[in-house]
């Protein structure tokens, strides 16, 4: 029963999300901080200092600062012959602009960009 009702929260979870709605930084933020518990902080830390070499700092790394774009390719398509895996098909358009808006403005990373669910469903390949 407990996995049948795991399943059917985040069945429920996702279909609230509004791939279409324009996100503020804040709700971004929120939601991503939740999808980098479960699914990022495993290897890049709650801290974001990552467990060099294997798995990078996304604190200060020059990826998550630079053009959300290259950011946002990696985290959907992952990096070949690296641990780092693609999250496209895991994760849906908002669980995925929230986590990089998250990583983008969370440490010492103070870019200001958010990241639209919009932007992401452009880029998916």
């Amino acid at each position: 029963y407990s996995k049948w009702a795991a399943g059917r929260k985040k069945a429920m979870a996702a279909a609230a999300d509004d791939p279409n709605k324009t996100y503020t930084l804040g709700e971004l933020k929120s939601r991503g901080e939740k999808v980098y518990a479960a699914q990022c902080v495993a290897c890049h830390q709650a801290s974001g200092k990552g467990t060099p070499p294997a798995f990078p700092p996304l604190d200060g790394s020059k990826v998550v600062t630079g053009p959300k774009e290259a950011q946002m390719d990696v985290v959907l398509n992952g990096r070949p012959n690296t641990p780092m895996a693609a999250f496209g098909k895991q994760l849906n358009d908002v669980e995925l602009a929230a986590v990089i808006t998250f990583t983008r403005n969370n440490w010492g990373n103070k870019t200001g960009d958010l990241v639209q669910p919009a932007e992401v469903k452009a880029l998916r390949k």
